[in-house]
C-alpha cells in the first residue's frame, strides 16, 4: 500500500525534465521550467504564450515569446535572445510590426510592442524584474508587479493609476522615470494604459 502511494505521488509530482503542463484555458501565470531562466528575465504567461526578455550573444535584451502548447515535449531554451523548444522557434516581440499572432501583450492586442509600449521595473533606475506592455492593463494583480513598480521606460504617453481599473490617483507621464519615489507613486501603481492621441 505504501509503495503504491509513493508511485502515485511520484507521478503527480511530474518528475523529470518536462515543461510545466499547458492549461487549455491559458490562465496560468507561472512561467514553465527551462534553462532560458538563466539568461531571460520578466517571464510571464498569458493566453498560452510565454513572454520573456532574453539576452542574446551580444549581451542585448530582446523581447520574445513562444506558444506553450507546442513545447509540451521539449524544454524551453534561449537561442541568441529567442525562445525555442526542440524544433519550434518563438517570435520576436520587440520588433516594430513584428510578432503578429494576435495574442501579444496581457490583453491579447497586437503581438508587437508597436508605437506605444512601456517597460516597468520592480526597482529604481530600470533594474530588477521587468515586464513590457503595449495595451492597457486594468489590473496588475496577476502580473507580480502590482504595487511593486519603481521605474519605467516609455514609448508614447501613458497614464498610471494607484488603484485597479484606472481609479485612485492617476497621472500621465510622457518620459521615462528612473525613480517614482519623489513623485509619490513608488510601489503604488495598480493599472496603466496608453493615452489616446499621445505621441
Amino acid at each position: 500500500m505504501l509503495i503504491q502511494a509513493l508511485v502515485v505521488a511520484a507521478a503527480l509530482s511530474g518528475g523529470g525534465q518536462q515543461a510545466a503542463p499547458y492549461a487549455p484555458g491559458g490562465q496560468e501565470r507561472v512561467a514553465p521550467r527551462g534553462d532560458y531562466r538563466d539568461s531571460c528575465s520578466g517571464a510571464f504567461v498569458n493566453r498560452g504564450r510565454l513572454y520573456a526578455d532574453c539576452r542574446d550573444r551580444r549581451g542585448e535584451i530582446r523581447g520574445t515569446s513562444i506558444e506553450l502548447n507546442r513545447c509540451s515535449d521539449y524544454e524551453i531554451r534561449n537561442n541568441d535572445g529567442l525562445l525555442v523548444c526542440g524544433p519550434v522557434r518563438g517570435q520576436w516581440e520587440d520588433r516594430p510590426g513584428g510578432g503578429g499572432n494576435g495574442n501579444g501583450g496581457w490583453n491579447g492586442g497586437g503581438g508587437s510592442w508597436g508605437r506605444n509600449s512601456v517597460t516597468v521595473y520592480r526597482d529604481a533606475n530600470f533594474r530588477g524584474t521587468s515586464m513590457r506592455f503595449n495595451n492597457e492593463i486594468p489590473n496588475l494583480a496577476n502580473s507580480g508587479l502590482n504595487d511593486a513598480i519603481s521605474s519605467f521606460e516609455l514609448r508614447g504617453d501613458w497614464e498610471f493609476c494607484t488603484d485597479a481599473y484606472f481609479r485612485g490617483q492617476c497621472r500621465i507621464f510622457r518620459s521615462d522615470v528612473s525613480n517614482l519615489r519623489s513623485l509619490g507613486m513608488n510601489d503604488r501603481i495598480s493599472s496603466l494604459r496608453p493615452v489616446r492621441g499621445g505621441r
